[in-house]
């Protein structure tokens, strides 16, 4: 039997596809037809509310999201969408009669042949027909079922059982309303909340937590089946006179309307509630997006990383100590603010001795209720000694652990921005306050950790003890440790706090030596690594950095005989003389070969004066630069001399830990503050006979050396050619940063709070789709700049400014090509510089159209650079703007 499906009635009456054309007069009469030769209304029936249905296997259209299951000539098709699932567990719900009653198409067809069959006790129209006209006026304001279910518009309804009842219901419910006027209201109400079934996919599947939207949606179906049961037996009487019909609709269906309308709010609720939490969520990616953007990214990574890989380093019976030590429990347990501090020698292991004491805080704190909380910080070389970037860590650590502290910074940040014109998250004074100001409110215990305080500058020191000082006053509830080299400035800015002075034990020795004899030596007889073990234990005196070299060293010679073993170890200098071991390393790794001597000793000078870590690769795009025979006037012939392996494979014992699969990773640093304090006493080749204690002017004068070779390096570079011929931005991006940047303008502030409207397309790829995250970036190497680009482009200014002799800075001709008015490179450059993270948005603003050489050496530049420019140049030229 043919069964025709209600959509295409509804498209015959014009209530969907967006026709107007269609009067309600029209409906129940053929269009065909004039008004003079009316025939018979007619109603098609929808799909039967049944599972599933059979088709051809050869049918080329078959339904999105559904599953296939047969034998033979046909298929069923079961769909698998939301509204089919919740509708299918409700189906099953009903005992084996009601499930056939719904499921015979003959039924459904009887019960719409009633609905648009004319009757002499409506004067000639159909049920259907009156109930239309009964409800033209409220109808308009309702999104009708009858094109409801808008995702599935692109499927036939015969594929769509959830669909089908939707749409038969929707259908004799209007007809009701021609059979009994009193029910209008409650109907109109019903057929308003039928919509709610459409939204119930704004979230997608996966973000019905706990399925309570489904469960909803299982009880609406319910509601609706018996809805439609109760209507199907009322309207399909054999003795069908309205006044009877009309008494049996208004004594059974109103309890039905009235279950449907509540568990229809009650869907409607928990997809509010969803919906919330995704805007919540969405807002809250924003904001952390923002708060990234603003204290960088990679800080937690990278400190995350650093602390896990010192931890995993440690011999844990050799730090032990520090747990136990009576100073340290009173520091623990004191009911007020305390500041404690760890003194030690160069390489003796206070940064493992600091790891330590995190882990054991970590430990401590677990059961503690309220839980304290805890931030920690590595200063390990210049950039990360920068109290600019220590204040930003730990920020960062306290938002993360506090959430409402990421409302109150974005507040905070905005207001300053505005009060004070100037990047509030680039002030070391703006980011200490706000963290004093976190600090002073917080209602719980807080440990503040730092270790390599002699690592900082001495402005750093000052700033960073004097706030945290500051705080230990107005809170009780801070506990801060640090640890350092006991020099004078800082003992002095200490002075009051609580000292614990490490002081070397032959049996703490004993334990790191078996550690890392064990760790490195793996492959030597027991009867070797014994030998060597007791040799350092006699010699370590408290110096793990001499205990990891030598064993390094050991490794690099690759002695597996006990004889030479032990005449090795019985001349191995002592840790007093730990310049004498860097320098048979560095003897042994360039086996007196006058090139590698060159290159190594390069990468390592260039290391120490670096102001952050380098990628293997821009590690080996400075060396090129420096390459004598390298005459590139262009990145891409400049390429041709990159080789940072053979820089990694002459370094390995000088640098930390590298994994050098990953060469752009900001990773290669020196190994130890030792080596790069010895790097700016004497070259490499000298080491065997440096003095532990030069003089500071003579410290000084290789420093600047040193500095002025990295800043020749990267004016080098910016000077390539490509630099000043292409832009790093095209207008096109340049456009978008700036709609970027006004779409960002005031998201967090509270007069916007309820400005943020998302519809369901726009929440959907918030959350899945990665690629918005990573547009955020960009990869100057990709479009054609070269490694070394971000570095130079950075921190030229910075190397400059660190030049003290006038004889080494670059030719000043050089500086005013680099900063030429208006030039490509200027662009260029002072765009790049502006996004140390590569970000797509600035990080702040640099306006090159009112740069030029002049300007930039009097404002980033020295004094010295200064006097030479006016000396050397016409400050008057073209090039001056």
């Amino acid at each position: 039997m043919r069964v025709k499906s209600l959509h295409r009635l509804i498209e015959q009456v014009g209530l969907t596809n967006g026709r107007t054309d269609i009067h309600w007069s029209d409906v129940g009469r053929n269009p065909a037809s004039s008004a003079d030769d009316e025939p018979e209304s007619t109603i098609t029936a929808p799909t039967p509310p049944i599972l599933s249905e059979k088709v051809d296997v050869n049918d080329d259209v078959q339904a999105k999201d559904s599953i296939a299951v047969g034998e033979n000539d046909t298929v069923a098709y079961v769909p698998t969408d939301l509204w089919s699932a919740a509708y299918r567990e409700a189906f099953n719900s009903l005992g084996e009669e009601e499930k056939s009653m719904i499921s015979k198409g003959e039924s459904i067809e009887k019960l719409f042949m009633t609905l648009a069959k004319t009757n002499e006790e409506l004067a000639g129209d159909s049920l259907f027909r009156r109930g239309l006209q009964r409800l033209q006026a409220p109808l308009t304001n309702i999104k009708l079922a009858l094109d409801i279910a808008s995702p599935l518009a692109a499927i036939e309804p015969t594929a769509s059982t959830a669909v089908g009842i939707v749409k038969s219901v929707t259908t004799v419910a209007i007809a009701i309303c021609g059979a009994e006027e009193e029910l209008n209201a409650r109907i109109v109400i019903m057929l308003d909340h039928v919509a709610i079934i459409d939204e119930c996919d704004i979230l997608g599947q996966k973000l019905d937590a706990g399925n309570a939207i489904h469960k909803a949606l299982v009880l609406v179906y319910r509601d609706l089946l018996s809805f439609y049961m109760a209507a199907h037996k009322i309207l399909t009487s054999k003795s069908f006179v309205l006044a009877l019909v009309s008494d049996e609709l208004k004594q059974h269906l109103p309890r039905i309307v009235s279950d449907f309308l509540g568990h229809a709010e009650s869907l409607r609720y928990r997809i509010d509630n969803a919906t919330s939490g995704l805007v919540a969520d969405i807002k809250q990616l924003l904001q952390d997006n923002k708060i990234q953007k603003l204290l960088g990214a990679d800080k937690d990574s990278q400190r995350s990383e650093f602390h896990s890989r010192i931890r995993g380093l440690r011999a844990i019976a050799a730090c032990e100590w520090i747990a136990a030590d009576p100073k340290f429990l009173e520091w623990y347990k004191s009911p007020v603010s305390e500041q404690l501090v760890i003194f030690g020698d160069m390489g003796c292991g206070k940064t493992t001795i600091t790891a330590h004491v995190i882990e054991e805080l970590i430990h401590l704190n677990k059961y503690r209720l309220p839980r304290p909380l805890l931030c920690y910080h590595y200063c390990v070389d210049n950039e990360t000694g920068k109290v600019l970037y220590i204040y930003s860590s730990l920020i960062l650590q306290l938002l993360d652990q506090l959430e409402a502290l990421k409302i109150e910074f974005n507040k905070w940040y905005d207001h300053t921005k505005k009060a004070e014109y100037l990047d509030a998250a680039q002030s070391s004074v703006n980011l200490g306050n706000f963290f004093s100001k976190c600090v002073e409110t917080l209602n719980r215990d807080l440990f503040v950790v730092i270790d390599g305080l002699d690592e900082c500058d001495n402005e750093s020191q000052e700033e960073l003890i004097t706030l945290l000082k500051s705080l230990l006053k107005k809170t009780p509830r801070l506990k801060v440790f640090f640890s350092s080299r006991p020099q004078e400035g800082i003992k002095s800015l200490l002075q009051g706090s609580t000292a614990i002075r490490w002081v070397p034990t032959r049996e703490r020795d004993e334990i790191i030596v078996e550690h890392t004899v064990k760790k490195y030596l793996r492959d030597l007889s027991t009867a070797i690594r014994s030998l060597v073990a007791e040799r350092l234990s006699e010699m370590a005196q408290g110096s793990a950095i001499w205990v990891k070299l030598t064993v390094e060293l050991i490794q690099k010679r690759k002695i597996h005989a006990i004889g030479p073993m032990r005449t090795f170890v019985a001349d191995i200098p002592s840790p007093a003389a730990l310049s004498q071991l860097y320098a048979k390393l560095f003897a042994h790794l360039v086996g007196g070969e006058p090139d590698n001597e060159r290159l190594a000793s390069n990468a390592l000078e260039i290391l120490a004066v670096a102001r952050r870590p380098l990628s293997i690769l821009e590690l080996g795009w400075a060396l090129a630069v420096n390459d004598p025979c390298a005459e590139a006037r262009t990145v891409e012939a400049l390429q041709d001399y990159v080789d940072g392996k053979r820089a990694l494979s002459l370094l390995q014992p000088f640098l930390s830990e590298i994994d050098d699969q990953d060469v752009k990773k900001h990773q290669v640093k020196l190994v130890h503050h030792s080596l790069k304090e010895l790097i700016l006493r004497d070259v490499p080749l000298d080491w065997a006979q440096s003095q532990d204690f030069a003089k500071e002017r003579r410290l000084q004068q290789r420093q600047s050396k040193l500095e002025a070779g990295l800043l020749h390096v990267c004016v080098k570079y910016l000077l390539l050619d490509e630099f000043d011929q292409k832009d790093i931005f095209s207008k096109e991006e340049e456009r978008v940063q700036d709609f970027q940047a006004l779409l960002g303008f005031g998201m967090f502030d509270d007069s916007s709070d309820d400005g943020l409207q998302l519809d369901s397309s726009e929440m959907r790829p918030s959350l899945e789709n990665k690629q918005q995250t990573e547009q955020l970036y960009y990869d100057p190497p990709d479009r054609g700049f070269g490694e070394l680009f971000v570095y130079a482009s950075c921190f030229w200014l910075d190397h400059l400014r660190r030049v003290s002799a006038p004889e080494l800075l670059p030719d000043t001709s050089d500086i005013v090509t680099l900063c030429r008015a208006n030039s490509k490179r200027l662009q260029n450059w002072t765009g790049q510089y502006c996004r140390p993270d590569c970000t797509v948005l600035p990080k702040f603003y640099f306006d090159s159209n009112n740069l030029d050489p002049l300007v930039i050496v009097t404002f980033y530049g020295s004094e010295i650079a200064l006097k030479k420019l006016l000396q050397d140049q016409d400050v008057g030229s073209m090039e001056f703007g």
